[in-house]
């Protein structure tokens, strides 16, 4: 995490390195002058070519410490280290450490003079050594040093040199080539300084040396990662201090107790965040800061107020105790990299130990103070805007969404997802029609047992839908413990508004229904660990049968699933409030949470009710930001417009995503104007409202246009069919095929298209190119080429096919062969839906909208009533007039035009579809005020007329209307 508040790279200078290309010493640092200060221990390195030999004899490279040798040990990886630091503060900083917790907090080890000599070298011109195991006649640092004697011997209770270099024990040498007892390693020779220390390495090719400063720290500073915080946003505070890098081989722990009573912990938890101290073992050094060298700095303080909170990460838990005291309101800071001496609060996980309140005031702040500087934490809200990438969308092209939201951007360290599952997320959203969703829910309960009774027992917890955008019920379990197996609410509707919404086949509906739903929070934070045991059902009021939607083995934590016909069925018999249960099969456990669960469940409807397209569903971007930091926000649009070949497709559907970076939706119908798609965002904007913004575009559909690659054809040479038309481009990043109808017992046999219906045929002399069989020989159609309409590339909406022209064909009745020559070749194509949003039939010569392939057959629709005339009904009632009719060679999905005319001269456009059988049935109500006379109905298909009908209104015989 690298903050933007203050430098916090510190490279290594380029000059001081060339001037010493042998020496390293780990105090030097250009940000703080060299300067270091209290019990910090400093680690001397040399790398140098001619002794880095591990495997003989080498001679000590000659380090002095202000003139006084510094003894150098070799390690395995052929470098000498040296560690020191001053006599003083060592023996104050290891006196910290309570009797009988060895190893904990500043604990240097033990203590000898510089005169013992049972380790092997000598130390003679130090003021005595820290050994990290035990000998007899050390001492703890709180008397004068004694000379000690015989080895050193159990654990390593050094706690200031972590991770040291291990020494160099090759058999054929002496441990680290000056025969250092291996036990004594690492040893950190103790001197007396002050202000100027020179560390000096007299090489053989001259001299190399590091000035140092022993002296209070410069340029120590506190840094936030940004100026101004939302709700929830993570809080990344930086320290940079050389004084806190007492360990320069480990990656230094910090741990701050913010509130009364003020403390302050060296290494309470691991650089990974596993206790390192507890108990008596857990020291506040508060009291002991100056005697170990620390000035102003060393203490940390806050004021949280109403804006900030303190949480556990992975650099901490969310307390530490010594026993006498629980501190609760710690922040712990970990240096970024062993010896950088700059220290972060966010852990490996970009989680920081500090952030922002969800209830946090706008425009507050909290405050943090080290070395009595005073940073403030400030809460704002930032305005958001959201936008689409173009101005024109067309059927499977992405097209880019943007969301610039600074107030999602919660944690600078890496990229914020819009997440539908974060209760702190705001979710763009588009819904067309009308789909059922938790909008309404209310009365949410947690039940013990699978069986138990949705209205008679349960836990009660509330709930709300704070944007009515993405409509997601935000359940809050806080501060709630309990168990559970499963979960109920009141959808807030009644079963005849979801029966009008569903699509019933069983009743002449054509099409599908789907059940949208997504559960990762449960998955999340309740320890739903598996959903292959849940069940998602409906119950309706006090019926004690429910209605299985999704069954176990078919339920996820997130999913889209197609709810059967025969579900649908169930559903159209019931009656009164209608009831979710999601039922886990597993057991799950609600404890002491801190956050809310988000929840969604919609249930959509794609296909036809009557003669109305039906499309209801609603989509939700979870957008992902571009970068660290940036707050923006992207992912994609897309979407498929229905064919006459799959607007009933259950297959086109799950192809949608419906919650997505990159969202895919369906279209039946052009979109435009006040139907327009609208993607929108319920921003808390800069002023502290709650905003709708939104990006609103039109789908429009288009007309298509087909041609060849000539105007004249001999036998045998290439036909290519040429056909343009981007509605037809279903799938975003592959080629669409469509292929031709090859089975003899359909009537569209020969065809481009499928069950659906055709999508355009190949016509030479007017007659479909089609097999037939005479005297039980077949000739072939267009599918005996192997013709199929392949798209020129991804996203082209541009499809090509090739035939070899044919000499003879099979004449229209299919009774005989005739010769094509002399003919044209013609092509129609059935446009499910034109530039207009209308069906059309596109001809190579001309457009069918003024001549269709072939006049549909005459028919005579029927009235009920033998004597066509009606009475108009009283004040309050209506009649119908019910109209049937069958159309010859319906195309399914195609409309049939009726055009009423009234008494009074006025008309009224109607239109009608039919089965596919061609059986249509309208009806025509007539109310108490309905004009009287003769009304007249003329019924086209296809722009032909092909029947006529009329019927006579007349008053009630007592003349009286109400």
């Amino acid at each position: 995490m690298l903050a933007i508040m203050g430098i916090l790279l510190i490279p290594l200078a380029s000059s001081a390195f060339a001037a010493n290309p042998n020496l390293y010493v780990s105090a030097e640092n250009p940000l703080h002058n060299n300067h270091f200060a209290g019990s910090m221990v400093v680690e001397v390195v040399i790398s140098d070519p001619s002794l880095s030999d591990t495997s003989e004899g080498k001679g000590e490279p000659d380090v002095t410490v202000n003139g006084k040798d510094l003894r150098m040990v070799q390690a395995t990886d052929g470098k000498w280290y040296g560690y020191f630091a001053n006599v003083d503060k060592a023996r104050a900083a290891d006196q910290t450490v309570p009797t009988g917790q060895p190893g904990k907090g500043l604990d240097f080890g033990v203590f000898c003079s510089k005169d013992t000599i049972s380790l092997g070298p000598s130390f003679t011109q130090s003021e005595g050594i820290a050994v990290p195991r035990a000998m007899t006649g050390s001492t703890n640092g709180q008397t004068g040093f004694n000379t000690c004697t015989g080895t050193p011997s159990g654990p390593n209770i050094n706690n200031v040199i972590k991770f040291p270099k291990s020494i160099n024990t090759n058999p054929s040498i002496q441990p680290g080539q000056i025969n250092l007892n291996a036990d004594a390693w690492p040893i950190i020779q103790l001197y007396s300084f002050n202000n100027d220390v020179v560390v000096q390495y007299n090489a053989a090719g001259g001299t190399q040396q590091v000035k140092l400063q022993y002296d209070d720290i410069p340029n120590i500073g506190l840094s936030l990662d940004r100026t101004s915080y939302p709700p929830n946003s993570e809080v990344f505070v930086t320290i940079n201090d050389m004084q806190l890098n007492q360990d320069p081989t480990a990656r230094d722990s910090w741990t701050f107790n913010v509130e009364s009573p003020q403390a302050v912990f060296y290494h309470a938890f691991t650089e990974n965040g596993s206790p390192a101290a507890s108990g008596a073992g857990l020291v506040n050094l508060m009291s002991h800061l100056s005697n170990i060298g620390f000035e102003k700095n060393g203490k940390l303080s806050m004021v949280l107020g109403s804006v900030v909170k303190l949480k556990s990460n992975g650099f901490q838990a969310a307390s530490v105790s010594d026993s006498t005291t629980t501190y609760q309101k710690i922040v712990t800071f970990v240096e970024t990299q062993p010896n950088s001496a700059v220290f972060e609060t966010g852990d490996f996980g970009d989680v920081s130990s500090i952030g922002i309140l969800s209830s946090a005031p706008r425009g507050q702040s909290a405050t943090i103070q080290y070395n009595s500087k005073s940073t403030s934490i400030v809460s704002g809200l930032d305005t958001a805007d959201i936008s689409l990438g173009s101005n024109r969308v067309l059927s499977g092209q992405k097209i880019p969404v943007t969301v610039v939201d600074p107030d999602q951007n919660i944690n600078n360290g890496v990229r914020d997802r819009l997440e539908v599952f974060r209760s702190s997320a705001l979710i763009p959203s588009m819904t067309i029609g009308n789909p059922i969703t938790l909008e309404s829910a209310s009365g949410v309960k947690f039940h013990a047992n699978s069986g138990d009774n949705i209205l008679t027992t349960g836990t009660s917890v509330s709930s709300s839908v704070p944007d009515k955008n993405s409509d997601r019920l935000i359940i809050d379990t806080r501060p709630n413990s309990f168990g559970f197996a499963k979960i109920s609410m009141n959808l807030g509707i009644s079963a005849s508004q979801l029966q009008s919404m569903l699509i019933n086949t069983g009743q002449g509906d054509m099409g599908t229904n789907w059940v949208n739903y997504d559960m990762r929070s449960f998955a999340n934070q309740l320890g739903i660990s598996s959903f292959s045991g849940t069940s998602i059902s409906l119950f309706f009021s006090s019926d004690s049968s429910t209605v299985t939607l999704l069954g176990a083995g078919s339920v996820s934590s997130q999913g889209f699933a197609q709810i059967s016909d025969a579900t649908v069925t169930q559903i159209s018999s019931k009656s009164g409030p209608v009831f979710l249960v999601v039922d886990f099969g597993t057991a799950g456990n609600v404890a002491s949470e801190t956050d809310t669960q988000p929840l969604v469940f919609d249930l959509f409807s794609f296909g036809k009710k009557g003669n109305a397209d039906v499309n209801n569903a609603i989509y939700r971007f979870e957008l992902r930001e571009t970068a660290q930091n940036s707050s923006t926000f992207t992912g994609t649009l897309e979407y498929v417009i229905a064919s006459q070949l799959n607007q009933f497709d259950a297959n086109l559907i799950r192809t949608l995503r419906t919650i997505d970076q990159d969202v895919k939706f369906f279209v039946n119908q052009r979109l435009i104007d006040e139907k327009g798609i609208n993607i929108a965002y319920a921003d808390r904007d800069a002023t502290g409202l709650t905003t709708e913004t939104s990006t609103k575009t039109d789908v429009r559909t288009n007309s298509g246009t087909v041609s060849l690659n000539s105007k004249t054809f001999r036998f045998g040479s290439p036909v290519t069919v040429t056909l343009m038309d981007p509605d037809l481009n279903v799938n975003h990043d592959t080629v669409d095929i469509y292929s031709v109808i090859d089975n003899p017992a359909s009537s569209d046999v020969d065809a481009v298209g499928g069950s659906g219906g055709i999508l355009l045929e190949v016509l030479i002399k007017d007659i479909r190119y089609k097999r037939c069989t005479i005297n039980g020989v077949e000739y072939g159609g267009l599918a005996s080429t192997g013709f199929t309409l392949v798209e020129t590339g991804p996203n082209t909406g541009r499809f090509e096919g090739t035939f070899k022209m044919p000499s003879k064909i099979c004449n229209r009745s299919g009774t005989e062969l005739i010769s094509t020559a002399g003919g044209i070749v013609d092509l129609k194509y059935y446009d499910f839906r034109d530039s207009s949003g209308q069906q059309n039939i596109i001809s190579l010569s001309k457009d069918t909208k003024t001549q269709t392939t072939q006049t549909p057959t005459k028919t005579t629709p029927a009235l009920p009533s033998k004597s066509k005339v009606y009475v108009l009904p009283t004040y309050g009632k209506t009649t119908d007039v019910v109209l049937t009719g069958k159309i010859p060679n319906y195309k399914q999905g195609t409309t049939i035009q009726l055009l009423l005319t009234m008494p009074d001269g006025k008309t009224t456009k109607l239109d009608a579809f039919a089965t596919k059988q061609g059986l249509y049935k309208t009806l025509i109500t007539l109310k108490h005020n309905s004009p009287t006379g003769k009304y007249t109905v003329d019924i086209k298909y296809m722009q032909s007329q092909i029947g006529k009908i009329s019927f006579d209104v007349v008053r009630s015989s007592s003349g009286i209307l109400r």
